[in-house]
């Protein structure tokens, strides 16, 4: 083994070259960059046997060493012509006995050809000296160079010999190339150790990109031997598609500036490895263009990657989400500009799909989604066409339509695809979709037409699902209707337009005015009186009804102070108020506001609204109802709930719904048999009675021959702004 084997981190010197190209700066145009780079893996490059020795400095770590040396030391890299043969050395180091000797300092030397700092002996043996040390790996002794008029007892003997890629010369004294070599070999053996458990790859380059010398531990990060790719070109290594990029920013012109980012590299089983890193200009004179320090990122490119999968992807089905089906809905709707052409937007939502859940849990319900995904792509033949919607809602995407009954033959084969049986959780299942379709038309929006099929889906299953509906234009026009009344009624809440209107309940016994019922009535600017009927359920829908129910709670209670003690007043509460849970404290606040009895108030609750009765709204009734307040049960017979809420709730009365007295109106047997089991329930609960609708004089005396206490509705007067 030669020395230059012993100490490989001293690495091999590379030919000079002429480096006369020009690296465009053209911004998006890598054409100038690339040019003249050999890049791609059968480049003969990357076979070469003996690929030529690169340039480097002094060993890393190694100038203390070298500094400390009491005579003077040189580290010179071989310079070689066109043909590969050397024609003279380089200094790439120079201590501080050399600069002393040659009377310069070290930028002086460093970069100075032996020919220059001794001519004279160059003309003569010292080069051939060099030469044949470097070349043969033997330590030469000649007469040392001195300088002109240089002081007695100066070093007279000067050793050369090789050490890796230099050629070191060390003037006779207490050195000795032995002592030298022990102090390297030191060096080496710390080398070895931290490059061995080094995480970064680093990676010198020569201004034509090709690689110098490259760190161990490209072994373990890329599989690749070190020896293997010193001489080929770095660029071929790094994936095309990020060259450009790297060129542009790290690799170029020495005075382009530096580059940090990330880069895809080649591993040495041909696969790709993610790392980022920077890359540097190298220190000058040290015989390289760029230092590459890179660090594999490979799992937090994999990480990234699948949050970004996740974001754009449904985690169920695996199609694009909802706002990336847009996104292709818009660029559709660009292409079709123009055209001439039709595009058509389906929504297909899954009937009955909330059964599956409650049978099979949310697990069996999600199986059945991804299998009709996968039957709605192949019956499409295209997955980017299709996406998930909300909820049970698929999006598909059709382009390039020459007619809408062209789209609603796609969706008839899309309604013959889903309805195949299926078995899930070893439940067999008849799945069915209905489809809304809806066009484009000029200047459509993407959320437009997603809200038109939207629409005209819920259109087909309301004529009975397993159907394709077009968007009905009356439909639409509805919807949009019901948007701006929303807006409407939030306008109204906030120019105090609604207002508590009062509806007196009657004794049936005495005729006699024992309370109110406060309904809440919208009196518009223009004078239009908006009936419950129309407003209420859209602020249900919207969210608003908590709102006006508070509103209506407030003015009741203000009112009722203005009253005779004996008078009660009953207030509404929507199930969305009694799902709040400061709903309890709200009520008190307002008696204590308005300085009124707790048991003066009523609150009528539905029947359905009790369906919804949590643990939590059952704690907070008996909390009102031990202040004092009393609970009944509103439009009593028409809706869900269980006659054992009569018995587990706080509740004093009963409100017999109007559609009951309109039914005995009308001498109806069986309303008649059921209004007079209601009382006698009632009765049987000690629950007080109050009938709804009554408008003759005729069906107040047969509910009070029934047994019902109270009555209320035109016969004894419409609901009115109520003046003390």
């Amino acid at each position: 083994m030669g020395f230059s084997d012993t100490f490989p981190f001293l690495h091999p010197v590379s030919r000079q070259r002429n480096h006369k190209k020009v690296i465009s700066n053209t911004a998006g145009d890598c054409e100038p960059l690339l040019e003249g780079l050999t890049l791609m893996p059968e480049d003969p490059a990357l076979s070469l046997p003996e690929p030529p020795p690169p340039a480097a400095g002094a060993p890393a770590g190694g100038q203390p060493v070298l500094d400390a040396l009491p005579d003077p030391f040189l580290l010179l890299r071989p310079e070689r012509g066109v043909a590969g043969t050397i024609t003279d050395f380089i200094c790439t180091y120079a201590n501080g006995e050399a600069c002393r000797l040659h009377g310069h300092q070290p930028e002086r030397i460093v970069g100075a050809r032996l020919r220059d700092l001794h001519p004279s002996h160059c003309a003569g043996d010292l080069f051939e000296h060099g030469l044949r040390a470097f070349e043969a790996g033997q330590t030469v002794a000649v007469p040392a160079p001195g300088r002109p008029g240089e002081a007695p007892g100066a070093p007279r003997a000067l050793r050369l010999f090789p050490a890796g890629g230099w050629l070191c010369c060390l003037w006779s004294g207490a050195s000795e190339p032995a002592d030298l070599r022990r102090r390297l070999s030191e060096l080496e053996r710390r080398h070895h150790l931290l490059a061995g458990h080094a995480s970064d790859l680093v990676i010198e380059v020569d201004a034509d990109h090709r690689i110098l010398w490259v760190s161990e531990s490209v072994q373990k990060l890329l599989g690749w031997s070190p020896p293997a790719l010193v001489g080929r070109p770095a660029m071929a290594f790094v994936h095309s598609d990020d060259r450009c990029r790297a060129l542009r920013t790290g690799l170029g012109p020495r005075d382009r500036g530096r580059f940090e980012g990330e880069l895809r590299i080649r591993r040495a089983d041909d696969g790709w490895c993610s790392m980022g890193g920077s890359v540097r200009p190298a220190p000058e004179g040290s015989g390289g263009a760029w230092v590459l320090c890179l660090r594999d990122i490979q799992d937090r490119v994999t990480i990234r990657a699948e949050l970004d999968h996740s974001q754009h992807h449904d985690t169920v089905t695996g199609l694009a989400v909802r706002h990336v089906a847009l996104g292709r809905i818009r660029e559709a709707l660009d292409r079709q500009a123009g055209t001439g052409s039709m595009l058509a937007v389906l929504s297909i939502g899954v009937d009955g799909l909330t059964p599956v859940n409650d049978a099979l849990t949310h697990a069996g319900g999600d199986q059945l989604i991804a299998f009709l995904a996968g039957r709605i792509v192949r019956a499409i033949g295209e997955p980017d066409r299709v996406g998930r919607g909300t909820g049970d809602e698929f999006i598909v995407l059709l382009s390039d339509l020459a007619s809408a009954a062209e789209a609603a033959h796609r969706a008839e084969r899309i309604l013959t695809a889903c309805r195949a049986p299926i078995t899930i959780g070893g439940q067999p299942i008849d799945p069915t979709v209905s489809i809304g379709i809806a066009t484009s038309a000029a200047g459509a929006l993407p959320d437009e037409l997603l809200r038109d099929a939207s629409l005209a889906m819920r259109q087909a299953k309301a004529r009975g699902r397993n159907c394709f509906a077009l968007l009905d234009d009356a439909l639409a026009t509805e919807a949009h209707t019901r948007l701006l009344f929303a807006a409407e009624i939030q306008r109204g809440l906030v120019m105090e337009e609604f207002a508590a209107w009062f509806m007196p309940i009657v004794c049936f016994e005495t005729g006699e005015v024992t309370g109110y019922e406060a309904l809440a009535r919208w009196v518009r600017p223009d004078g239009i009186e908006v009936g419950p009927a129309e407003f209420l359920p859209c602020a249900e829908r919207r969210g608003l009804i908590v709102r006006i129910d508070r509103l209506v709670l407030r003015q009741a209670l203000v009112t009722l102070s203005r009253l005779p003690d004996e008078l009660t007043m009953a207030v509404n509460v929507s199930a969305a108020t009694l799902a709040q849970p400061d709903h309890p404290q709200l009520v008190a606040e307002a008696l204590e506001a308005a300085g009124v009895s707790p048991e003066r108030l009523h609150l009528e609750v539905t029947e359905t609204a009790l369906v919804t009765v949590t643990e939590r709204i059952r704690q907070q009734i008996q909390q009102l109802a031990g202040r004092g307040i009393r609970w009944y049960v509103d439009d009593f017979g028409t809706g869900y709930s269980s006659i054992s809420h009569l018995r587990d709730l706080p509740i004093a009365g009963l409100k017999l719904d109007r559609s009951f007295t309109s039914a005995m109106r009308a001498k109806d047997t069986k309303t008649l048999r059921l209004s007079q089991a209601l009382v006698g329930v009632a009765e049987g609960l000690e629950l007080d009675t109050v009938a709804e609708g009554v408008e003759t004089i005729e069906e107040a005396r047969l509910l009070t021959s029934q047994g019902w206490l109270h009555g209320q509705g035109w016969f004894y007067g419409k609901a009115a702004p109520l003046e003390p």
